[in-house]
């Protein structure tokens, strides 16, 4: 089982910042998209969080710039 996680700002009434899920949570993908369609990028592998969450705190990554977007969007 592939587990996922969400490394973006609380998108209220959606998603919650590192909240973790066992499935592939496609429908609140969508609605998170909704928001800000730089969100989906912002779900990521369990496998790959660590270098995901070392992407984030670089201010020149795409991960960085996507949570501030969808920060400011919400």
């Amino acid at each position: 089982m592939k587990q996922t996680i969400y490394l973006g700002p609380d998108i209220k009434g959606i998603v919650q910042k590192n909240q973790i899920f066992t499935f592939w949570p496609e429908d609140v993908i969508k609605q998170a998209c909704e928001v800000n369609m730089l969100a989906k990028h912002l779900f990521v592998s369990m496998e790959d969080v660590v270098q995901s969450r070392n992407e984030l705190r670089r201010q020149d990554s795409f991960l960085y710039l996507a949570y501030q977007k969808v920060k400011k969007g919400k």
